[in-house]
């Protein structure tokens, strides 16, 4: 059947089924091509950021409450009571986390307080419940000597305040971080993954939302 007479026709082109009007083979092109190069350009952007970050190494130590030396056999098995309990341990552990002991440790290690970290928690077997007297200290700073001398400093530093806080036990050390530290690993694989993905969709999504625009004015300007 003809169109009526005086009937413009229809240059819109084909639709989907949704009624959308599919891009242009050149307009899919250019797509494709501002995802790639915009993911490139994002993933290439991360490796520079995390290759000019500062290095970090991270060292581990790992020290048991035990009852102080000096106590009688009765007071040790009540020592030993606590310390099964969990409640020794408790506060032994809010002890080793006061922000305090990381200024003689940043001093241990040569660099500046903002530069070492130190994270106190339940030791392995606490965890589990087979022991409730180990904690597990990890340390970090700019390099491996430093990270175990932040341990180690943390250890010997809070040790005579844990004895004081908690009553009558003493700190021993089972796992000293001497020669315990590595490099702080980064995600590198997965986080540029990710940011090339993402920068892919960014970059071919506003350059769809753009080549589809001006695809659409040239449909109304042939249709006026």
């Amino acid at each position: 059947m003809s169109a009526p007479a005086g009937a413009r026709p229809d240059a819109s082109g084909p639709r989907t089924r949704w009624g959308r009007v599919p891009l242009s083979r050149r307009s899919r092109i250019l797509v494709a091509i501002a995802a790639v190069v915009t993911a490139v350009v994002a993933a290439v952007a991360t490796f520079v950021a995390l290759g000019a970050a500062r290095p970090a190494y991270n060292a581990a130590a790992t020290v048991a409450l035990v009852p102080a030396p000096g106590l009688t056999p009765v007071q040790a098995s009540e020592a030993w009571k606590d310390i099964n309990s969990g409640r020794a341990t408790s506060v032994a552990i809010v002890v080793f986390r006061q922000g305090q002991w990381l200024v003689p440790a940043a001093e241990a290690a040569g660099v500046a307080v903002d530069r070492v970290s130190v994270t106190v928690a339940p030791g392995t077997a606490a965890a589990t419940g087979s022991s409730t007297a180990l904690i597990d200290i990890s340390s970090t700073a700019p390099s491996p000597s430093g990270a175990e001398a932040v341990a180690a400093t943390v250890i010997d530093k809070a040790g005579p305040a844990v004895r004081q806080a908690a009553g009558a036990y003493a700190v021993q050390v089972t796992n000293s971080p001497d020669g315990t530290a590595v490099p702080q690993e980064k995600p590198r694989t997965e986080m540029l993954m990710i940011v090339a993905l993402a920068g892919g969709l960014v970059g071919g999504g506003l350059t769809w939302l753009r080549v589809r625009g001006r695809e659409a004015e040239a449909r109304r300007a042939r249709r006026a």
